[in-house]
């Protein structure tokens, strides 16, 4: 999704200093010019259609003054963002660079080449959506690519804000999930400027928004996967579908191990080895540069694996389950796994002969097996889909693939399946902690959306190995429950949809 590597470098030469007003301030003086940081979120999913994946594209971003000409800056590429992860993450759009000091008005965002893929929990098809057997009819999962007309303007607050000579800027972007999709008469309907006064898709607020970052922090970049290459203190991860992160190791980096064990068994620098796969949540630092939080390796090497949504179980085998892609890694030569997107549907048979791996769970330091060994062996060590739940995040290593035909959605053989992170969002029922409760799950998941589940949180010094990200909020006794709340967690349930607590949360953000 995001380019950062030609960027950051830039920056190391300046100092930030950030400025925003409810008023306009008379005088800057001085001349020069200034840089402005900007970062992406989503909120506010729609109840219906229940969305999967939701892919845009941003293809310039205008700052207009007060007066005189407006800053525009156009990326190459053009980053993609896929807006379902950054319910409860956070990502990097762009480092604009040499903007005039003055006050600026407004911001105007503009985005294209959407792709949305969504289950169909209406009452009746959707015309203009499709499905690998046709039109979007009830409970199928269906996917639109539409035409858009309208490119967002942000003027409400922070703006106006002026912006320094010599001084950097951080600014949140939000999607409104909900105010871009509208169905009617069949009819789905995607726009980034809705023409009802007060309902708009982007706002923006200014950084850091987490307070659980120190001074000269602005934002976390966080669960980026790829590639790994080393040069010194910087480490470069580069994914298929998420574009560059360069990124530097510090005295404060936490190490996890992978999902396996097999990886960093004793946590230090040495756990980054070049062409291996990792993740990373990387911190963004005032002067523009990134230093990294939390490296886990995932893979030795580069192969095809496929992480995704599950959205379907097969119930007369044991061995046949259905994801939506939300990211991938591809084997450097010789990829089974080219053809297919982000969004697009893959069907995943568990391979019995030989008998499978069993499965694995990434909790990234989180204490799911030592406190909570029952709940983790709902899916550790199984080998079958007997222990895997619609709605749970998994990664599937590809033995074999077949692609995606007109009537038939991608599929492939796997040996190896990890349980990951699912984010969504619903509403909380705030507890003493460190558990909440929440209802309103996404109908995704195939579950009533009455019904109430608890979510365990991790205790202690914020950005420390195993220890829940709060947005928002200090702690779970301060959630509104009349505010949504966004989860990155793993959901580990059990034959009969009863676990308490279900969800392990490593991130808990509240707007």
């Amino acid at each position: 999704m995001i380019r950062y590597k030609v960027l950051l470098f830039v920056l190391l030469l300046a100092s930030m200093t950030f400025s925003s007003c409810s008023g306009l301030p008379k005088t800057i003086g001085g001349g020069g010019t200034a840089t402005v940081l900007l970062t992406l979120v989503s909120d506010t999913p729609p109840a219906s259609p229940s969305l999967l994946s939701y892919k845009v594209t941003v293809t310039q971003v205008t700052l207009t003054p007060t007066t005189g000409t407006a800053f525009t800056f156009t990326p190459s590429p053009a980053p993609v963002f896929e807006l379902m992860r950054l319910q409860s993450d956070s990502a990097f759009v762009a480092a604009l660079l040499n903007v005039p000091s003055g006050h600026y008005s407004s911001a105007t965002i503009s985005l294209g080449s959407p792709q949305i893929t969504f289950l169909n929990n209406s009452s009746a098809t959707i015309t203009n959506a499709s499905s690998a057997s046709g039109p979007c009819l009830v409970n199928a999962i269906c996917t639109i690519s539409p035409n858009v007309s309208g490119q967002p303007q942000i003027s409400a607050a922070p703006f106006p804000i002026t912006l320094s000579a010599n001084g950097k800027s951080g600014l949140g972007i939000d999607f409104d999930l909900s105010n871009s999709i509208s169905v009617a008469s069949g009819v789905m309907t995607v726009t980034f400027k809705p023409a009802t006064a007060g309902i708009n898709v982007l706002s923006a607020f200014n950084l850091p928004r987490n307070s659980n970052l120190t001074a000269n922090q602005l934002d976390l970049i966080e669960d980026f996967i790829g590639v790994v290459s080393v040069s010194g203190q910087n480490v470069t991860l580069t994914s298929q579908t998420r574009g560059t992160l360069t990124a530097l190791t510090t005295s404060s980096t936490v190490f996890d191990p992978d999902p396996s064990g097999t990886l960093c068994g004793t946590p230090s620098s040495a756990c980054i080895v070049a062409n291996q796969v990792a993740s990373v949540d990387a911190i963004l630092n005032s002067d523009g540069t990134l230093s990294i939080q939390e490296f886990e390796p995932l893979l030795k090497a580069q192969q095809d694996v496929v992480e995704g949504t599950v959205v379907a179980i097969n119930q007369t085998s044991q061995t046949l389950f259905t994801i939506v892609t939300t990211d991938k890694v591809q084997l450097a030569t010789g990829s089974l796994i080219g053809a297919l997107n982000v969004g697009d549907a893959l069907t995943a048979n568990i391979a019995q002969i030989p008998i499978p791996n069993l499965f694995l769970v990434d909790t990234k330091g989180l204490q799911v097996s030592q406190s909570f060994a029952s709940s983790f062996n709902n899916f550790a060590n199984q080998t079958n889909t007997t222990a895997i739940h619609v709605g749970q995040s998994v990664t599937v290593h590809v033995t074999s693939f077949t692609a995606a035909t007109a009537s038939a959605s991608a599929s492939c053989n796997t040996d190896t399946v990890t349980l990951r992170w699912s984010r969504l969002t619903a509403t909380p029922i705030s507890q003493p902690g460190p558990t909440f409760n929440f209802t309103g799950i996404p109908s995704y998941f195939n579950l009533p959306s009455t019904s109430l589940f608890e979510v365990q949180t991790f205790v202690g010094t914020a950005g420390t190995r195993g220890v829940t990200n709060l947005e928002g909020i200090t702690d779970v006794t301060s959630l509104n429950d009349s505010k949504p709340v966004a989860l990155r967690a793993l959901y580990l349930q059990n034959l009969t949809n009863s676990a308490a607590p279900a969800f392990f949360a490593a991130k808990v953000r509240q707007h």
